[in-house]
């Protein structure tokens, strides 16, 4: 086509250069790493106790590792005993095998185990795996018993924990730019009540100087989207507006601000970190 007679070289530039264009963006994947993000010395939590549930993987260990960098005593939570202690001796912190999957009895068990805390993050998380119209009642069950009743009861078991030892402490539950999107699936639509929890426990526990906030990340580069942290990360996601995914050590970033006294002053809200995803665009 380019080669036809009767175009003008001008045109027959443009068309080259917009075939490029389309090559590079449909078909050649162009490689992003990782930004290099410098630390920032500091000791915004010093003399902090934290719980990090779904503090064994993802998004949940980097918030962990911040926080100890941070000067926090930190308690991973998850379901898996051994990858707790695993990630636990990495860390040089304390684990609780928390199942939010189960919480009967949860509060006897876990949280009269784990002491006074001064901050709770819930990280821990679900997807799920049904294509619409073929979801089944066991995995929305699964979905909705971690993503939001496990959340739901930590924040309750954890608040009336600060409240009998008169801590103004903070909580800061792990949402998601799904929670943006029509809720097709289970995880959207935990996602979407989330927000809703994060804002009713605002508005219930800030009279006793109880913060509580949200963090709601986009595409990351963690193994629930099938990035090993380990090696040669390549951040490339076509499917996003900025053309990336974030690093778990952006939004681990985000959490320590949110859960210092640089954040008192955010209540209910719930911050974005999705390179547009679910913000600029829905549908990506």
């Amino acid at each position: 086509l380019v080669r036809s007679r009767g175009l003008g070289d001008v045109y027959k530039r443009q068309m080259l250069n917009s075939i490029r264009a389309y090559i590079k963006r449909k078909i050649v994947r162009e490689k992003i790493v990782p930004i290099i993000i410098k630390d920032i010395e500091n000791n915004l939590l010093v003399g902090k106790r934290a719980f990090i549930t779904g503090g064994s993987s993802g998004i949940g260990f980097s918030i962990a590792k911040k926080f100890i960098e941070s000067g926090c005593e930190v308690i991973i939570g998850g379901s898996d005993e051994s990858k707790l202690q695993k990630c636990a001796e990495e860390l040089n912190c304390n684990f609780l095998t928390a199942d939010l999957n189960d919480i009967s009895n949860l509060k006897e068990k876990i949280f009269k185990k784990l002491g006074v805390v001064d901050i709770l993050v819930n990280s821990a998380g679900y997807h799920g795996a049904d294509q619409f119209g073929e979801v089944t009642s066991e995995e929305w069950d699964k979905v909705m018993n971690i993503n939001l009743k496990g959340m739901y009861f930590a924040c309750q078991f954890v608040s009336e924990m600060m409240i009998n030892h008169k801590i103004k402490g903070h909580i800061l539950n792990v949402s998601s730019a799904s929670s943006l999107k029509p809720g097709w699936t289970p995880y959207e639509i935990s996602k979407r009540a989330v927000n809703g929890l994060t804002l009713g426990f605002a508005d219930k526990l800030i009279q006793y100087g109880i913060v509580v906030n949200g963090i709601a990340p986009g595409p990351t580069a963690t193994p629930m989207l099938g990035k090993s942290l380990d090696g040669d990360l390549n951040l490339a996601w076509s499917a996003n507006p900025s053309g990336r995914m974030s690093t778990v050590e952006e939004v681990a970033n985000l959490a320590l601000f949110m859960v210092s006294d640089l954040g008192n002053g955010i209540i209910g809200d719930t911050f974005f970190l999705t390179g547009g995803s679910g913000t600029v665009c829905i549908d990506k």
